[in-house]
């Protein structure tokens, strides 16, 4: 009967080991896959050799630089957080929430310095919002209100 047990407990064992490893392997695959990362233009204009490389870009759409043919933003320009820019190809649908201020994320392949032809753009949605000076804006309070229960009617 022990030798069952030790059986069960020792099968037991390996597939928890084996189990964690896999989980293990698992998210440090996972917190260095470049598709979860993307650089700043900052970080992308340091590149020595960026043309023909793909490469994930994320900054806010500058205010009037976005290029409209036939309706739809063919070329804008995005900025980093210290305000340097490069210019976005894009021939494609953008998300909704698509225009001055937002924050995308771009994939796509360098076409010479602080160029990006993009195929795609995505919206990174944030936890702030901010005012169109780009300070942030307190969410606002509940204000009190005095509601008086209404008379009862019969």
């Amino acid at each position: 009967m022990t030798r069952v047990l030790a059986s069960r407990r020792a099968r037991l064992i390996i597939v928890l080991a084996v189990a964690t490893g896999a989980i293990g392997i698992l998210a440090i695959r996972a917190a260095g896959s470049p598709l979860s990362y993307y650089q700043t233009p900052a970080e992308f204009a340091q590149q020595v050799d960026t043309a023909g490389k793909r490469w994930q870009v994320g900054g806010r759409v500058v205010d009037g630089t976005i290029v409209e043919s036939n309706g739809r933003p063919v070329r804008f320009d995005i900025a980093g957080d210290h305000g340097e820019r490069m210019t976005i190809n894009y021939n494609g649908t953008v998300p909704d929430l698509f225009g001055p201020g937002a924050f995308v994320v771009v994939e796509g392949a360098a076409n010479g310095p602080n160029t990006l032809d993009a195929s795609s753009v995505v919206i990174k949605h944030e936890n702030a919002f901010y005012a169109a000076t780009g300070t942030p804006t307190p969410a606002p309070k509940p204000q009190a209100t005095n509601l008086q229960p209404a008379p009862a009617t019969r």
